[in-house]
């Protein structure tokens, strides 16, 4: 199981659905590198991906999906796994058998299981996602402004397969992610590595991410500055964002974060 880490924003929150804007919370000084999360913050959702789809697939190769094996499967990822982030071919067979763990509990006997396992090895290594619109807008205009920038993401083996399709990769001067570092937000070891990259002050990074418990509170924890970022739905942190800034589009960045250094 992963390993729990504190949430240090979770005590400022109350009742409401206030949205704190830029606009109310002023710019944000000091900022020299900022690091984005990938999936639902720059990289959009697809229909198609297999991961939202697992209980339909289960279902269609005739299976009976077991809701808490599936919710297992997707929150219980094991926050340290360097062993098996060794190499590719070691990290995608241990992918692999933890699906066909998954499978067996909902009961998928062959062949369905051995198809089911096929197809979404094939998927998952293939599968393309698209940025959301003007995400390489903001990032060039970021580094205009002199401001370093990085990714650090929870993400299958070749996520620079990823960035480099969308035309973002040379606009960032590091990557990190979980599959090739066997570390996993929002455990503080995965940010360790963040701040060598970056290479200053934790204060002086701005982590930008849509999960409040990997991104905002693992980014918190380590001394980071944060903004949650609600691109893909609607926010729904039921709470006063006082602590923490909500945008609902990246380009809102922009009015805050590096101005032009003379």
């Amino acid at each position: 199981m992963a390993t729990p880490v504190p949430d240090p924003v979770a005590s400022s929150i109350g009742a409401g659905t206030a949205r704190v804007r830029f606009g109310q919370t002023g710019s944000m000084d000091g900022i020299e590198v900022v690091v984005f999360d990938w999936y639902a913050t720059l990289g959009a959702p697809n229909d198609e991906d297999f991961w939202p789809r697992i209980p339909e697939l289960i279902e269609r190769a005739g299976g009976v999906v077991d809701a808490g094996a599936v919710r297992e499967w997707e929150s219980e990822h094991p926050a340290l796994h360097e062993e098996q982030s060794a190499s590719e071919a070691t990290y995608r067979q241990w992918q692999r058998d933890r699906l066909e763990h998954l499978l067996l509990r909902c009961g998928l006997g062959e062949p369905g299981r051995g198809g089911l396992l096929d197809h979404i090895d094939d998927q998952r290594y293939s599968r393309s996602f698209a940025v959301f619109d003007g995400v390489p807008d903001v990032l060039r205009e970021l580094r205009r402004r002199d401001l370093r920038l990085g990714v650090c993401s929870n993400w299958d083996w070749g996520l620079d397969r990823h960035l480099q399709a969308n035309g973002i990769a040379e606009l960032l001067d590091f990557v990190v992610c979980s599959a090739e570092v066997g570390r996993r937000k929002p455990h503080p070891t995965i940010f360790e590595l963040v701040l060598g990259h970056a290479g200053v002050d934790p204060d002086r990074i701005l982590f930008v991410g849509d999960n409040w418990t990997e991104d905002v509170g693992g980014a918190t924890a380590a001394g980071m500055r944060t903004i949650h970022v609600a691109t893909a739905t609607s926010c729904a942190m039921a709470g006063d964002h006082s602590s923490v800034p909500c945008i609902a589009e990246l380009a809102e960045l922009l009015t805050v974060v590096g101005p032009v250094r003379a």
